[in-house]
């Protein structure tokens, strides 16, 4: 498949077989119309519509979090391919996900393996206060996957972005095309320039949101289409994980499939939106953030429930996320700062 400005007509090779590829697309829950697919990933059409499905099915299967800096041995993350198909795939009753790096290599290695162009690159995230961000672009700590499609558009496909990410690819183009996220959320991507860039090239696409029309635009984060390898990835994750709110922050998010059961605190229960048999969409999200868990299904944010202890922790984990931690992980944040009592 010829792309303008790649030197090769084919794509490089996936780290998955296609074994495993069919295996991720069986564990998707794809769409019926899709399930032709599932022992032919090479023919998965190469639209916008099939990158916009996979994306959405990926952050609702594949929870964004960070367990592994806080529940294991190491308190590092291991980003090699072969272990994070392990990991995710597996043993999936475990309902393991990943943070920025682990997902994203991931997804991009399945795209990949769907035949799909794409690169990845690296991301400065700006500092935040009390979780809006205000301050400087720091250096490379998060990543993104650019997929250019046959018919010349290309797309930023940022699935590891936690609660704050988007809820769809995002056009890369000047027109800064807007996506309606969750509830009155909109998100776009902007080519332009940061303030502390001297140069006038090369302009960056730079994230951003509002919480409502009425709001002004803010920005998470920028990112060039400069091309990052593994080898750049293994450097900068162990930065994030070491030195960054992965450190000193539990981090669990899990977006919410249309039609899902859902169960809440204090005994309540629905569904986020009734099923209609169509295709994907996104109805809300939960999170855990240390020792609280928040609901957000379009609209406010409210919180769930407390947690008092790491027996609780874990159970929330289980609850709210479908997420079962071995014998060994629990045991493995005894004496970690962040520990609850």
């Amino acid at each position: 498949m010829d792309v303008p400005g790649f030197r090769h007509s084919v794509s490089h090779p996936s780290a998955y077989s296609t074994s495993q590829v069919s295996a991720w697309l069986r564990r998707l829950r794809l769409p019926v119309h899709y399930h032709q697919y599932i022992d032919d990933p090479l023919g998965i059409p190469k639209t916008y519509q099939s990158l916009e499905t996979l994306f959405q099915c990926q952050i609702t299967v594949f929870p964004y979090e960070n367990l592994a800096v806080h529940y294991s041995p190491t308190h590092l993350v291991d980003i090699k391919p072969d272990v994070l198909y392990r990991k995710t795939m597996e043993d999936p009753i475990r309902g393991r996900g990943g943070y920025c790096m682990e997902l994203s290599i991931f997804f991009h290695h399945m795209l990949r393996g769907l035949g799909f162009r794409v690169t990845m690159t690296g991301v400065r995230n700006r500092t935040r206060t009390d979780g809006v961000p205000s301050g400087e672009y720091q250096g490379w700590t998060h990543i993104n996957n650019i997929i250019h499609l046959p018919d010349g558009t290309k797309y930023s496909a940022d699935v590891a972005f936690g609660g704050d990410g988007p809820t769809a690819p995002l056009p890369m183009n000047d027109e800064a095309t807007i996506h309606d996220n969750l509830g009155s959320q909109q998100v776009r991507l902007v080519h332009g320039h940061i303030d502390k860039q001297q140069r006038s090239e090369p302009r960056l696409w730079i994230y951003q949101y509002r919480n409502g029309l009425d709001k002004d635009w803010a920005s998470f984060y920028s990112f060039a289409e400069l091309e990052f390898f593994q080898e750049d990835f293994a450097v900068q994750n162990w930065w994030a994980c070491a030195h960054t709110l992965h450190r000193w922050t539990v981090l669990v998010v899990r977006f919410l499939r249309e039609g899902e059961p859902l169960e809440f605190a204090e005994g309540r229960e629905g569904r986020a939106v009734a099923e209609d048999g169509g295709d994907v969409g996104i109805a809300g999200k939960v999170m855990l953030v240390n020792d609280v868990v928040k609901v957000n299904l379009g609209g406010k944010t409210q919180v769930a429930c407390r947690l008092g202890s790491e027996r609780e922790r874990v159970t929330a984990l289980k609850t709210y996320f479908n997420i079962s931690l071995l014998e060994n992980e629990v045991k493995a944040i005894r004496g970690w700062d962040m520990e609850l009592a």
